[in-house]
């Protein structure tokens, strides 16, 4: 049993998320619950997420089903059976308490028994302050400690310009001035005179329209696009046993390596710098078309240029097993710095994919097939103007198509018998009725002598 009252919040587990639902809470308030029994689920941008209790205790809740609640801020508290707990009310955005990103704890006192009664805490009850990973890169370079930050609070890359001065302070004037970023989104009025039925979307559909649109506003999006000419490189794939995602895995197996070469497709633009990331990360767009239910999802194969072809299969295959399950997981989602779509299987052949949040450029897969059932893959790079020329992306696209319709070489062409174009006789069953192929321009191919002596 705790001998502290423990203010359990939401972990910072992806840079992206601001805010999380709470879907379900396990226990009812005033339950006694043991260390790491699970408590709560909440919804990110990416998957549900469990709370557990980090310490056996009395929980109360600070949010009910259905609240989205800011990252860092507390949901529940956990106490000693016979200790009261007032009610937290919810932390708003600037408030140091919303802004802690992990469970922490203050020793017990007399807590008044009146629970309308909000606690006061002092600083020193409150944990150091976090930063995001960008904001610890930042203050690292320009030399700022972490110790000089609010305690309790949430630490972005912003706030440490700010400190070095290099951005002005906030104002609530600047405040009113700042453009609206989504926060709010612009009204679309419905089309009038027409009914309209309205139901809210998952949170990853509304994540996702975020990233884009804020990857659009970000980069001077182009694109170029190249063929593969490589009829026989699903043929090979196949007698790899690598199975039906063998194409995705060897793009992405190709591509990764690639981006070594061309690292500014694997970087992000920002006020006139480029930064180049460290890591290969590939996210790859994986979509059962079933809306609501099993939608666009972009799992990542982490160091994926430090992969063989067929570790890249096992970990696609394992994540597509996990997201028919619904089993993908918050780490799944995290680090990725290139994305590739596949829509060939769809019969596509080309399109304009959208480049994320953070990114430089996403490779797009197209394909058709001709009359003779050959195929004929399309590879469109959408890419960031302003960090690459398009001769560039020409070049990283005609050598990637390059490799793959290397490995297609590999495979030998089928051998075909040639046969009759109207009998379908073949020389086999010619030489039975003593007949013999002929070339023919009209039908294209062989007719046989004994359907040429029919039309005599």
């Amino acid at each position: 049993m705790a001998t502290e009252i423990v203010f359990v919040t939401i972990p910072q587990e992806t840079v992206n998320d601001e805010s999380v639902r709470i879907l379900a809470w396990k226990v009812a308030s005033g339950s006694i619950v043991e260390k790491d029994q699970q408590i709560c689920e909440v919804e990110t941008s990416k998957a549900v997420m469990e709370i557990e209790a980090p310490a056996a205790g009395v929980v109360v809740y600070s949010a009910k089903v259905g609240d989205e609640v800011p990252v860092g801020s507390t949901i529940c508290q956990i106490a000693p059976e016979g200790v009261a707990l007032p009610v937290i009310a919810q932390p708003g955005p600037s408030s140091p308490a919303a802004k802690s990103t992990s469970a922490t704890s203050s020793p017990i006192a007399e807590i008044p028994k009146d629970l309308a009664t909000e606690p006061v805490f002092a600083d020193a009850d409150l944990p150091p302050a976090r930063l995001t990973p960008l904001a610890v890169k930042l203050a690292a370079e320009l030399g700022i400690a972490k110790e000089s930050f609010p305690r309790g609070s949430l630490v972005r890359r912003d706030d440490v310009l700010r400190r070095a001065g290099k951005l002005p302070a906030e104002t609530p004037a600047a405040t009113l001035q700042r453009p609206v970023q989504s926060a709010e989104p612009l009204e679309n009025v419905p089309v009038a005179g027409v009914a309209v039925e309205w139901k809210d979307l998952p949170r990853r559909k509304i994540f996702e329209a975020k990233v884009l649109a804020q990857g659009h506003a970000r980069t001077v999006q182009s694109q170029v696009t190249t063929p593969v000419r490589a009829p026989r490189l699903r043929a090979r794939l196949e007698r790899l046993g690598m199975t039906s995602i063998g194409l995705g895995a060897l793009v992405i197996f190709e591509a990764a390596r690639l981006l070594r070469k061309y690292p500014e497709f694997n970087a992000l633009h920002d006020r006139g710098r480029i930064g180049s990331y460290a890591d290969v990360n590939v996210g790859w767009a994986i979509d059962s078309g079933q809306g609501q239910t099993l939608g666009l999802m972009v799992p990542v194969i982490a160091k994926a240029d430090q992969k063989s072809p067929q570790e890249i299969v096992e970990i696609m295959q394992r994540q597509i097993d996990a997201y028919v399950e619904g089993k993908l997981g918050t780490a799944d989602f995290l680090g990725g710095t290139f994305t590739i779509t596949d829509l060939s299987a769809d019969g596509i052949s080309h399109f304009h994919p959208l480049i994320s949040q953070g990114h430089a450029a996403i490779l797009g897969i197209g394909g058709e097939l001709d009359g003779n059932g050959s195929e004929t893959l399309y590879l469109t790079l959408a890419f960031d103007h302003q960090l690459a020329e398009g001769r560039k992306a020409a070049q990283f696209v005609r050598e990637l198509a390059s490799r793959l319709e290397a490995h297609a070489a590999l495979e030998p062409a089928p051998v075909t018998e040639p046969f009759c174009a109207l009998c379908q006789r073949d020389r086999e069953a010619l030489r039975l009725v003593r007949g013999i192929l002929v070339r023919s321009e009209i039908p294209s191919g062989y007719v046989c002598s004994v359907c040429l002596a029919g039309f005599s």
